[in-house]
This record gives C-alpha cells, sequence and structure tokens, in this order.
C-alpha cells in the first residue's frame, strides 16, 4: 500500500503512515492506502484492534496536503468537495491513536476519531482551520465537543490551540501521556490487551458508548441491559465464566 505500511501481527494490525518529508500530510495515494487498510482490518476476522502511528517515529500527521487541496479546486462559487482524510470510524474494532510529532488539522481530527489515544510528551496537535480561513471540519468541533464539553472545545477551536501531548492529557483529550519513545510500545500493549476480550463484547460496548450518548439515560440503560442479557446467550460469556472458574485463560 503506496504511503503507508500497513502489518498484520497477530490480532493486531497497525497502519504507519510513510510520508516522512512533509510529517505525513494526507495526498491522493494516502487516502487510497488508508481506505484499503481500514477496509482490510473490518473483514478480516482474525484482526481485532487498529493502530495508526507515524513510520519510524515521525509525525502522526500533519493533515491533509495543502498542494492537494489547492489542485483538487475546493475554493470558490465552483468549488468541489474537499477531499477527506479516510477516518476509522464507525468501526466494529476499536483503533488507537499513537500520536508523536505533529497531529494537527485533519491529523488531528483522524485521531480524535480513534478510541483511543496515546501521545508522546513531544506531540503537537490542535485544529488548523480557523488560521486557514475555513472551518475546522472533519468531524473535529463535533468529536472535541462531546469529549470536553463546549466551553473547553470551544477554547481549543477558537484560539486554534496546539497542545502539547502533557496539556492534551490535562484536559482528556489523550487517554495516556509518554515518552516519545514509548508511544507506539504503550498502544501496542493497550492493543493486545483489548484483542483478548470478546470481539463481540468489544464491539457492543464500543456501541452502547457512542450511540447511547445520544438516548435519555433511561433508555440508555434499557438498552445496555438488554444487550447485557444478550450477552449471556453467547458461547463467549460461557467460556469466560468457566475459564475464570478453571483458572485458565479464556479462548475467544
Amino acid at each position: 500500500m503506496g504511503r503507508i505500511i500497513f502489518t498484520i501481527d497477530g490480532p493486531v494490525a497497525t497502519i504507519a503512515l510513510d510520508s516522512p518529508d512533509n510529517h505525513n500530510a494526507v495526498d491522493a495515494a494516502m487516502r487510497q492506502a488508508l481506505t484499503e487498510a481500514y477496509e482490510t482490518i473490518d473483514k478480516d476476522d482474525s484482526i481485532r484492534v487498529g493502530v495508526i502511528h507515524g513510520a519510524n517515529g515521525g509525525s502522526f500527521c500533519a493533515g491533509g496536503s495543502i498542494d492537494g487541496y489547492l489542485q483538487a479546486q475546493v475554493f470558490g462559487p465552483d468549488a468541489q468537495p474537499l477531499p477527506r482524510i479516510p477516518r476509522p470510524f464507525p468501526a466494529r474494532k476499536p483503533y488507537i491513536a499513537a500520536m508523536t510529532g505533529f497531529a494537527l488539522g485533519g491529523g488531528f481530527a483522524l485521531a480524535l476519531t480513534c478510541d483511543l489515544r496515546v501521545a508522546g510528551k513531544g506531540a503537537q496537535m490542535g485544529p488548523t482551520g480557523l488560521k486557514l480561513g475555513a472551518v475546522q471540519g472533519a468531524q473535529t468541533i463535533s468529536r472535541l465537543t462531546r469529549l470536553l464539553g463546549g466551553s473547553r472545545a470551544l477554547e481549543v477551536l477558537l484560539l486554534s490551540k496546539q497542545l502539547t501531548g502533557e496539556q492534551a492529557a490535562e484536559i482528556g483529550l489523550v487517554n495516556a501521556v509518554t515518552d516519545d519513545d514509548k508511544v507506539l510500545k504503550q498502544a501496542l500493549e493497550w492493543a493486545r490487551a483489548i484483542a483478548e476480550f470478546s470481539p463481540w463484547a468489544v464491539a457492543m460496548t464500543k456501541q452502547l458508548v457512542y450511540e447511547g450518548q445520544h438516548l435519555s439515560l433511561e433508555d440508555a440503560i434499557a438498552w445496555e441491559d438488554q444487550v447485557a442479557t444478550e450477552g449471556y446467550k453467547r458461547p463467549e460469556a460461557l467460556e469466560g465464566f468457566t475459564a475464570f472458574k478453571e483458572r485458565r485463560h479464556p479462548k475467544f
């Protein structure tokens, strides 16, 4: 796959963005490669978790290619739809962003669409839309609002804040912050831990979190109880409880 390095190691697939000359800014070739990688992960039942990172410890993603936007005729009254960076949402399987270097603009949006985020202390992340005279789209505003609340999201957006990994962790934008050279290791450890669980239970947990927040508390609880009850009818639950009783590792 051009512009990315796609690797499958047991139940974990890694997508390494590999365009170091422009801090992994996404062009047409990388968009196509990302789309193909997501499709492979979705269709291959042996893959349970995806990890996205910058190749060789480089920048996560500096957003879309400026040259690509200028060539794509996305400006003016006859503008064509903006070429979006492919995102892994919605997806049945969890994705983890391992963020080093720059994660800006569309790259910031890409990280926000992952389920978990690990950032290096030296990472720099944030929106760029207002600095370019544009609205920061690509799900950024919607996701920031849900993650941080309206007031904090507006602070990040209206000031076009560029946050370090540690600053992002302080406001709950990333799940963990560590030394830059340990980011991918941490993300892979999480991925392998998640991969040991029942794929169905993991997928339903994701769905309950993302879709349940749009329901009333009463309806969300009712749906959660319904799904939990359904889970006990599946063989994974019997295997899990039996393995616990027998003091062995469950095989999901």
